[in-house]
């Protein structure tokens, strides 16, 4: 909701407003030991997943800045204070061209992190429709390999078997007609997951288009760090490739629309690294957000948007089955 409408760039204009975020915004002030001298302006704030997010004004002896807090799990806001901590320090940070926000303060017992609101736009609008397409998907493919090799110690984490065997029986109870489908599609990603797996890197744990801000200075900022971990490098990549077909589907209501978009950035990200990715792990992790963004829709926020059913199976099949990580027709 938007409480400034003076504002043209908040970030949280859409939502439902938290009821509460007055006295929140008091809490926080009192536990951080803000005197009344510090100015806070509310400009925008919802209701996300269980989360309460705001954005802020500060006054400051330098002039304002703008500030984002996030309320959520202690364990999740750990992990992100944690992150940014860690990767500013190790070079996440201006005047290098790959950042993420700056760590501003932090309340464990509550799950409280303020940070800064980055600079830019996020990448989305870049990657569909516009001219700067390929530059923004280079710029999202050189944040994402500068991340891969910076070093940063982090918990390892791997997918769950058991859920992909969940959210297949459960989309077959919501779709019957795709039961063989559905069936052929989770068989394939188990199998692959019986395969040795990629060597672990530094991991955003959630990387797409929306997680990825891009300045006209050239700074290009990570957010959402809060499931940064130790991955296989293939895992990011794949669900990068995933969420920007399937945005791009909402848009234009087809694959093909981005597939340029996607073998740029997939090329891109591939002439600097180390060591070549496997594509039979870039499948299997495209393959496993294709199916689990359909049961996120279709089982647990029951949108009954099921003419999503057709192509986003389609899409899963067409990675695991036939290895196309292009979504080529």
């Amino acid at each position: 909701m938007l409480y400034d409408t003076t504002v043209h760039d908040a970030s949280f204009v859409k939502g439902r407003p938290p009821a509460e975020i007055h006295a929140l915004l008091s809490w926080t002030r009192h536990r951080l030991g803000l005197h009344d001298a510090t100015e806070w302006r509310l400009i925008s704030a919802r209701r996300k997943l269980g989360k309460i997010l705001f954005e802020i004004e500060e006054e400051t002896p330098f002039g304002s800045r703008r500030l984002i807090g996030k309320f959520g799990s202690p364990e999740r806001a750990t992990r992100l204070y944690r992150a940014l901590k860690l990767l500013r320090e190790t070079g996440f940070a201006p005047p290098n061209r790959c950042t993420v926000p700056e760590p501003v303060a932090f309340v464990a017992d509550r799950g409280f992190v303020l940070q800064e609101k980055v600079p830019g736009e996020h990448a989305l609008p870049l990657l569909i429709g516009s001219h700067e397409s390929i530059p923004a998907a280079s710029a999202c493919a050189d944040w994402l390999r500068n991340l891969h090799y910076c070093r940063v110690p982090a918990e390892t984490s791997a997918p769950n078997p058991r859920l992909i065997s969940t959210w297949a029986a459960e989309l077959i109870a919501a779709e019957q007609s795709e039961s063989t489908r559905i069936h052929k599609i989770a068989g394939a990603i188990l199998n692959q997951l019986n395969e040795p797996a990629s060597e672990p890197f530094p991991s955003h744990g959630d990387f797409h288009p929306m997680n990825i801000f891009i300045a006209e200075t050239g700074r290009i900022t990570g957010i959402d760090m809060d499931k940064f971990g130790l991955r296989e490098p293939e895992s990011d990549v794949g669900w990068f490739l995933m969420q920007t077909a399937g945005l791009g589907f909402f848009k234009k209501q087809s694959f093909d629309h981005t597939e340029k978009v996607r073998r740029g950035f997939l090329e891109h990200y591939q002439e600097g690294v180390r060591r070549s990715i496997q594509p039979r792990r870039v499948a299997l992790y495209m393959a496993m957000a294709f199916l689990k963004n359909l049961h996120f829709e279709l089982v647990l926020l029951k949108t009954g948007r099921t003419d999503y059913a057709e192509p986003w199976l389609w899409a899963a099949a067409s990675a695991i089955l036939e290895g196309n990580l292009h979504l080529s027709p």
